[in-house]
């Protein structure tokens, strides 16, 4: 069923993990997809998969943090009179490092990424989306990527928690703005645990560093023993989750916060 056909669905940080599956499924659903990321050979290999599939697909190679990245972005989609359906602002990293042993660079590093890039999407998008929410029944739609450790308290890392509580509060806060100034847009967040990508494993090497007596598979043990379910999660998982948000079945929702963690917050 194609839930997004005829739709334009950008994804930042799109070339793999919980990007990739994102791009895969938006793509499956019928939407055309933009892969924004730095790994220009990652984000082309995904573009030649999907359109292998018979969808469409393209990559522009962007750091979410670099404002004048996006205001060139932004002209490539007026000069190409691209409406914008679908915003999934993912683009991440972790650090994962002891606080003491932070440095200033790596913090505003951490800050540039998962909380200016959103700031930057999300401002530069709203005009695109609003365009074209006003042609659709139900309004355009933006998912940001929050985490778990943006709801509870990260044990390992936490200027992560930081950067994933101010995407919390801010998809909030969005959801009302654009409400009250009578905005076509919809505005959601998913909070996904611990996930089997690369940076999932990042987590359990974190723990590693600052467990110096813990093991590798006891490493491991520790993230699906904290999970009720018994198993990590898959970014296909992650990935239903944001589909549906980004479709028209979520259409009474906006400032929502879905969990995708296996039952972790739930203890």
């Amino acid at each position: 069923m194609k839930k997004l056909e005829d739709k334009t669905a950008i994804i930042t940080g799109g070339s793999k993990g919980i990007g990739k599956s994102v791009s895969l499924s938006l793509s499956n659903a019928g939407a055309s997809v933009l892969i924004l990321d730095v790994d220009e050979t990652n984000g082309q290999n995904l573009v030649d998969e999907i359109l292998s599939n018979g969808h469409q697909a393209s990559f522009y190679k962007m750091n979410v943090a670099n404002e004048h990245e996006w205001l060139t972005f932004i002209k490539f989609l007026k000069e190409k009179n691209v409406l914008v359906d679908i915003l999934i602002n993912n683009a991440g990293i972790w650090l994962g490092k002891e606080i003491h042993d932070v440095t200033l660079d790596e913090y505003h590093q951490l800050i540039s990424i998962n909380l200016t890039g959103v700031f930057l999407g999300t401002k530069y998008l709203t005009p695109f989306l609003s365009d074209a929410g006003k042609n659709l029944k139900y309004g355009s739609t933006i998912v940001n990527l929050s985490s778990v450790a943006g709801l509870v308290g990260s044990q390992l890392d936490p200027l992560y928690s930081m950067t994933k509580g101010g995407i919390t509060t801010f998809t909030k806060s969005m959801a009302i703005y654009y409400g009250k100034k009578k905005y076509p847009i919809r505005i959601n967040q998913v909070h996904p645990g611990i996930i089997q990508t690369d940076m999932g494993a990042k987590v359990s090497n974190s723990r590693l560093i600052q467990n110096p007596n813990m093991t590798k598979d006891e490493s491991n043990s520790v993230g699906i023993s904290q999970t009720p379910l018994g198993r990590l999660g898959s970014a296909d998982e992650v990935a239903k989750t944001i589909l549906f948000l980004s479709s028209d079945e979520s259409s009474f929702m906006t400032g929502s916060s879905l969990v995708v963690d296996g039952g972790l917050t739930a203890q």
